[in-house]
This record gives C-alpha cells, structure tokens and sequence, in this order.
C-alpha cells in the first residue's frame, strides 16, 4: 500500500487542475486571491506543514486537510489547531480549517475542548458521494456525444474516494477507461490522478491490471493514430470506415485484446470486429 504521499500527489494534481471546480462539487464556494505558503515555523523551531491554503476575497484563509484514517483525531484536532494559531499570528488574518475525509470515513469527531474555548473544523465526507451516479451520468453524456466538461472530469478523479457499488480497482479502471475516451489533455490529467489513487490503494495483480488498462489506452491511441495517417495517405477517398478496418486488422493480429476491448477502442459495435475478421481470414 501506499503511504500520505499518494494523497499529497493527488491532492496536488487535484487543485493544480481543477480547484475551483472541485471545491464546487465539494460544497465550498469562495472566490481566492492566491495560494499561501503552506510551511510554519512555530517558537521552537520546529517545522509544520499544513496541506493547502488559499486566501480568500473576503480576507480570510481557507485551509483544507486530506485525511484517510481517523484512528489518531484528537491528535489530529490538535494538529490543525496549532496550524491555524501559527498561521494566524503570522498573518493577522482569520483562519477556517476544512478536513476532506475519504477512506469510507463518515461521522467523525470535529470539535475539540480546549478549556476556555472550543475549537471546531469543517469536515466533508466523500463518502457521501456515490460514484456509481458519476459513473451513470457520464456515460450518459459520452452515449449522446457530448464532451465533458471541467466539472466532470473534476468528479470522474474524485470516485475512487466516493462510496459505490464496484471495487477500488473496477472504479479506478473504469474512471480510466471513461476518461481516456475524451482524448484531451484534461483526460490524461485525470487519468494521472487515478493511477496515484491506483498505487495506493493496489498491490499486486489488481494494481497490474490498471497498468495494463493504461498501456492499452495508450497502445489503442497509437494503433488509431497510425490508422489514419495511413488512411490519409493513401488517400481521401478511402474514407473513415476503411481506416476503422485497418486498425481493427492490425489490432486482431497482435492478439493481445478482446473483441469487446477492439470495439471500444476503435468505437464499432462487436459484430462489426468479428466481421472484419472472417473477412481478413477469406482474404487470406
């Protein structure tokens, strides 16, 4: 398994690429000014790094915590605590702490007392989300052909972390092979933050079989890349369909993928694949 390292990849890729649009889906809606520096050096010179922090337009910072286990949170109320203080004495500004929780993790402990005062954080739980209704949804859209939008691929990176009906690994796979339909360089943002997510959760023959779902993609791209160059040297007139063949011909003849992998790939019903192969068989 992986280590907190994965999450601050994932975390990272996820508000280098989509912040606003994930705080969105996560309910949080404010305007920022910048991103703050997110290391603290209290009186003992002794470092603390908190996850991320953005300064708001109302003059306040936001401070936002990834955590996947909850088996430590007085410790970790304490933590975020001593992070706002610091944070608020060196800036003299007011500080609100929100803790993403993952992991399945629901109804955890959010207040702490701390003799005169209490302390308290915001907490969201992905777990409350249901990826399966992110999976219907943009099935959905890619059936009626319409592209995806910035907050779609913000919510197909988030659904390893959500509650569903599949597997960690049927969900990563899936997220993969949805995204990699799109074809655009958002899809290979997402589907970098899903092979983070992979690598953590995954060991062995599950975590292989993702990689292997990514080589394909990239494999399939590369074959239909090929086909239609070929198709436009050859000649227009050739058209589409003669391109589709010829990939599928070249797919079939590694012998490396299912009919139904080909059909998705190249994006023709399974009959078609089977057709075109008891035509290269006559042929041959």
């Amino acid at each position: 398994m992986g280590n907190t390292k994965h999450e601050d990849a994932f975390m990272k890729m996820g508000f280098d690429y989509f912040r606003d649009t994930i705080l969105k889906i996560l309910g949080i809606n404010y305007e920022f000014l910048e991103s703050s520096p997110t290391e603290l050096i209290d009186l003992k010179i002794y470092s603390l790094y908190m996850d991320f922090t953005f300064l708001t337009t109302e003059g306040f910072y936001v401070h936002f915590e990834f955590q996947t286990t909850d088996d430590k949170i007085v410790a970790d109320l304490r933590r975020f605590r001593a992070y706002e203080a610091l944070y608020s004495h060196n800036t003299g500004k007011n500080v609100i702490t929100y803790v993403i929780y993952s992991g399945g993790i629901k109804n955890v402990q959010t207040r702490l007392d701390c003799g005169a005062n209490i302390y308290q954080v915001i907490p969201i739980y992905l777990a409350d989300k249901d990826a399966d209704k992110v999976f219907k949804r943009l099935q959905e859209k890619q059936e009626r052909k319409q592209p995806f939008t910035e907050e779609d691929f913000a919510e197909l990176s988030l659904t390893p972390l959500m509650s569903g009906s599949l597997s960690k690994k049927d969900t990563i796979k899936k997220g993969i092979l949805m995204a990699k339909q799109c074809k655009t360089a958002t899809s290979g943002k997402v589907t970098a933050m899903l092979y983070t997510l992979a690598d953590k959760f995954l060991t062995g023959t599950e975590l292989e079989e993702i990689k292997e779902a990514i080589r394909m993609t990239r494999l399939g791209e590369m074959l239909m890349e090929d086909g239609r160059k070929e198709g436009l040297e050859e000649g227009r007139k050739e058209g589409v369909e003669n391109s589709r063949r010829k990939i599928v011909r070249n797919m079939l003849s590694k012998k490396q993928f299912s009919y139904e992998e080909i059909a998705d790939l190249v994006d023709i019903s399974v009959e078609k694949v089977k057709e075109i192969e008891r035509e290269t068989l006559v042929k041959n």
